[in-house]
């Protein structure tokens, strides 16, 4: 928006100054009145110099009787006590100054003779005012038209954007949900193209993990369900009190895993929809992974942790950094042989941090689903109990603070290797 208010703004003052003072410059040097000394100049200036003349002349009618005879032109002497002309431009002319008249038909300078106590009047046509007034019209028509083009000019590019975005909405809005508008830096609503695709792809998101939720919600509710129906229709029919509270324990068992799921699906709902603040502070990564390390250190398997960095303060949620923590090492002690690698570096755009173990490793063909919700891999050591939630909320709380999560290969140790990039913000 913007890129829309400032070049509409420079285009507005471009279009009004710009143009003015062009066609000034170019009336001023084009225009025929202007490149001749003014017409009533020249007709005032003559008149003056007939007025001497006829007033120092012994017969001043014998003068003005050598005056062509045009007809567009004349002269004429008037005794001033005769002039039907007010006092005061009696008196005006009497100062020695001319008194120009117009009619519609013609223009008349009026001079007083002093010495001869007459009036002299010069009359001439009115100086092509017609041709004037339909010059001026057309340079006024034509700076006119010259602003309209040049505003129309600018709003194509608008009209055509906005055309674009109206396409994309209702393509989206069709069910098209992988629609998006093409960006282009000389947009000007660049924001609101953004916006829409971010939009767009946020709603394409979470209508994939709705899918998601309800594909899970009908398997993993379905199994437990099933014991529980299968529980109690046993239950009815056993007498042996041994039995019973084995079957009893069972059944408590199976509601705890159900209300485990629903809990899941309320937490995983909650972050989707975005129902929290993320509080940036300062925080030293180091320190918080070697909390995290040393509230999950067991006999039954080593923590690795090497600092390359400079403990320098990242602006993060520390709440939410440290479930993104605890999430990948918990699945790195699950999944993996005994042995978890972290590392942490910075370099000039990123805060980096790997946990690596030695596990059987991620399938390449597995790695973009794994992020998803209620997705577990599948390898010789997927014994560990859960709803495969872990990543996608790790990857939920990444994108709250412009971070990434990328899965590879682990180069010191034998499994998968979970690479976080934060932005450097020191």
């Amino acid at each position: 928006m913007r890129t829309l208010k400032s070049s509409l703004i420079v285009v507005a003052v471009v279009a009004t100054l710009g143009l003015g003072w062009l066609f000034d410059q170019v009336y001023a040097q084009y225009s025929p009145e202007n490149s001749s000394p003014d017409a009533l100049d020249v007709l005032r200036q003559l008149g003056e110099n007939l007025a001497k003349m006829a007033d120092k002349s012994p017969s001043s009618k014998a003068l003005l009787s050598n005056w062509p005879n045009i007809k567009q032109y004349s002269l004429k002497l008037q005794p001033a006590n005769e002039s039907p002309l007010p006092q005061s431009l009696l008196e005006q002319m009497k100062r020695g100054e001319a008194v120009l008249l117009e009619t519609s038909k013609n223009l008349s300078y009026h001079y007083f003779l002093p010495i001869k106590d007459e009036i002299l009047i010069l009359r001439s046509p009115l100086l092509n005012k017609g041709a004037n007034a339909a010059t001026h019209y057309l340079w006024s028509a034509a700076f006119y038209l010259v602003l309209i083009s040049i505003l129309l000019l600018w709003a194509y590019p608008l009209v055509k954007q906005l055309l674009a975005l109206r396409a994309a909405a209702r393509a989206f809005g069709e069910g098209k949900l992988d629609n998006r508008i093409s960006l282009s830096s000389i947009s000007y609503i660049h924001d609101i193209e953004v916006e829409f695709n971010n939009m767009a792809q946020r709603i394409e998101n979470l209508i994939a993990d709705v899918k998601l939720l309800s594909t899970a919600v009908s398997h993993d509710l379905r199994t437990p369900l099933a014991r529980i129906r299968f529980g109690i229709d046993t239950l009815q029919e056993v007498e042996d009190l041994t039995l019973r509270q084995e079957l009893e324990l069972q059944l408590g068992d199976d509601v705890d895993e159900m209300t485990s799921l629903v809990e899941t699906l309320l937490n995983y709902a909650r972050l989707e929809q975005n129902r929290v603040e993320i509080q940036k502070e300062p925080v030293n990564l180091s320190e918080l992974i070697q909390t995290c390390i040393k509230r999950k250190k067991s006999n039954n398997f080593k923590l690795s942790f090497i600092n390359k960095s400079s403990n320098k303060l990242v602006l993060v949620d520390n709440k939410y950094i440290t479930m993104v923590l605890n999430n990948l090492l918990q699945n790195a002690i699950n999944y993996g042989r005994g042995h978890v690698l972290v590392e942490l570096f910075h370099n000039s755009h990123n805060t980096i941090i790997s946990i690596s173990d030695d596990g059987d490793g991620v399938p390449i063909e597995q790695r973009e689903n794994i992020i998803k919700p209620f997705f577990r891999a599948k390898n010789s050591l997927n014994q560990v109990k859960g709803h495969g939630i872990g990543l996608a909320i790790v990857k939920r709380i990444l994108d709250w603070h412009n971070g990434t999560l990328s899965i590879s290969n682990a180069t010191e140790l034998s499994g998968s290797k979970f690479t976080i990039k934060l932005p450097s913000q020191h």
